[in-house]
């Protein structure tokens, strides 16, 4: 693997649907389908909800394989990818909600996919199976949840659309938007969104949210929802990390501290009960934290650890056995980057590993069997 190429994963993909508009999360014990998002500039990136991977190469041309059901590689077709597939040039950075991909070319956003609450940002909820250019200039970072779009551009100022019926926009109502909206809030350097509940954080290390707050995921000791964007309570705060309905925070010091759902031990507390502030794991030494579907994973002291669901293998621990409190896998990492059930890991000598659901081929190690191992990725 070229140390000289940028190395993009992200997981777009979907999940079942009730007969409501809402739709329950399953867990995947087979292979059936799912969810994902994220946002980097190059390098790795975290994307939560889906079940492909993007690589973007040095000369700026974005790749893809995995799932493409609803036309998130923007080639004018739904037909899911088994070998990697240019799908873009010119991109400086990429990221993805829910059956959607979004890319940056010279400060313009650009996006395809799923569309249904508007997360596109086009001012309609067709669905495209192209790249549409937003009319959204001087962006300087994207952060998709599972049907929100966030930006924050190069002035500061934070803009979302999509999906809206708990707030989690962050704007003052509960209507779903179309189009990119102002969200009334300054200081922002990162954004971390789940499923309805987005998180923000602030220049002076604290952390902001607002949705749906059903399993105590905002730390605020109760689990009425947060109807505007409140400060959460904790202080120091290096990187936030929102999942389905559980939050995990690197503090400056450190230390791991969690929230929210725990059915399946993804707090890593010791058991599976459900915590409504936030929670000390006791984890020291952590340099990075991500989260997938009822999933968490550090990086401590160099080595990759994993807690919670593990019914693809994505813990890595060479099982399909479900955990409640991080479990080091052994393998040196340097970045990690989430699928809905998947996980990659970038090492500090360039080489990528990828664990967990492999339905569509999208951990590119040449099959379509979920792994319960770290295995060596192929890139394009």
């Amino acid at each position: 693997m070229k140390k000289s190429t940028l190395i993009l994963a992200c997981l777009l993909a979907g999940t079942s649907f009730a007969a409501s508009a809402d739709f329950i999360i399953q867990q995947r014990v087979a292979p059936i389908q799912e969810a994902e998002a994220s946002v980097s500039s190059g390098g790795l990136i975290e994307c939560k909800f889906g079940s492909a991977s993007l690589y973007l190469k040095a000369d700026k041309t974005l790749w893809a394989i995995g799932r493409n059901s609803h036309g998130q590689f923007g080639l004018g077709h739904v037909t899911d990818q088994t070998s990697w597939i240019q799908i873009a040039e010119g991109v400086d950075s990429a990221g993805c909600s829910y059956l959607a991909t979004h890319i940056l070319k010279g400060g313009a956003l650009w996006s395809t996919g799923y569309n249904n609450f508007g997360q596109l940002g086009l001012g309609n909820t067709t669905q495209q199976t192209s790249f549409q250019n937003t009319g959204m200039t001087d962006v300087a970072s994207i952060e998709g949840g599972h049907s929100t779009h966030h930006i924050i551009k190069t002035d500061g100022s934070v803009w979302a659309t999509g999906r809206n019926d708990y707030r989690q926009i962050g704007i003052n109502n509960n209507s779903h938007e179309t189009m990119y909206q102002s969200v009334p809030i300054t200081n922002v350097k990162k954004i971390s969104s789940g499923l309805r509940f987005t998180t923000y954080l602030k220049n002076d290390d604290t952390v902001w949210g607002v949705g749906y707050n059903s399993n105590g995921q905002a730390g605020l000791a109760h689990t009425g929802n947060i109807t505007s964007i409140t400060e959460l309570g904790i202080t120091s705060v290096k990187s936030i990390f929102m999942s389905i309905n559980h939050m995990i925070v690197l503090k400056n010091d450190g230390t791991v501290w969690t929230a929210g759902d725990n059915f399946y031990g993804q707090l890593g507390t010791g058991d599976n009960t459900p915590r409504s502030t936030f929670y000390n794991t006791g984890q020291t030494g952590v340099s990075e934290i991500a989260a997938s579907a009822y999933a968490s994973f550090i990086i401590k002291e160099g080595d990759f650890w994993s807690t919670g669901n593990n019914s693809n293998g994505q813990l890595g621990i060479g099982s399909f056995s479900q955990q409640n409190s991080f479990q080091n896998t052994g393998l040196e990492a340097q970045k990690l980057i989430v699928g809905y059930y998947s996980v990659r890991i970038k090492q500090v000598n360039g080489n990528l590993w990828a664990t967990g659901d492999n339905y569509y081929g999208q951990l590119a190690v040449g099959d379509v069997v979920d792994k319960s191992t770290l295995t060596e990725m192929s890139p394009p």
